[in-house]
């Protein structure tokens, strides 16, 4: 039987064994790092939907309570200006006419994708309806947890 040369049995003996310690190292390393980050903390941010209401400006002076509905939930439920409101998951909502004559909706973290929007007068009569497919888009936090989404600006024209 011949003889194995010195040089294969070196190979065999010194860098197999090294090359085993350093990938079963690169598997240790990359399980030990691989930890989930643990349960995301609760959120603290609300996703926003600005209504701009455009059109004839007698209609849009006349103007004065907006509603929006998601589903079978609406906020305010009446045709009144909104108050601070809780929605039936228990998260805050609130609808407001801001100073430029737009109104703010805060959602919660989960944000429906439907919104429709009614646009009353002061005696409750209903001026205009619209209903918006709402494609949100995440601008802060991670996949795993979330995070808040941009701003979705709507355009409600009155005629």
């Amino acid at each position: 039987m011949p003889a194995i040369p010195f040089t294969r049995r070196r190979v065999e003996l010194v860098l197999v064994p090294m090359m085993a310690a350093l990938c079963m190292a690169f598997i240790i390393g990359a399980i030990v790092t691989d930890k989930d980050a643990g349960p995301c903390s609760p959120p603290g941010w609300h996703n926003q939907v600005s209504l701009t209401l455009a059109g004839d400006t007698r209609t849009v002076a006349q103007s004065r309570s907006v509603t929006a509905c998601s589903g079978s939930g609406c906020i305010p439920l009446a045709p009144t200006f909104a108050k601070n409101t809780v929605e039936s998951n228990g998260s805050a909502s609130l609808l407001t006419h801001q100073a430029d004559g737009s109104w703010l909706l805060d959602v919660s973290p989960q944000p429906p994708s439907i919104f429709t929007f009614r646009v009353y007068d002061q005696a409750g009569k209903l001026l205009a309806q619209q209903s918006n497919t709402l494609n949100w888009t995440r601008v802060g936090g991670s996949e795993q947890c979330g995070g808040p989404m941009a701003t979705m600006k709507i355009l409600l024209r009155l005629s």
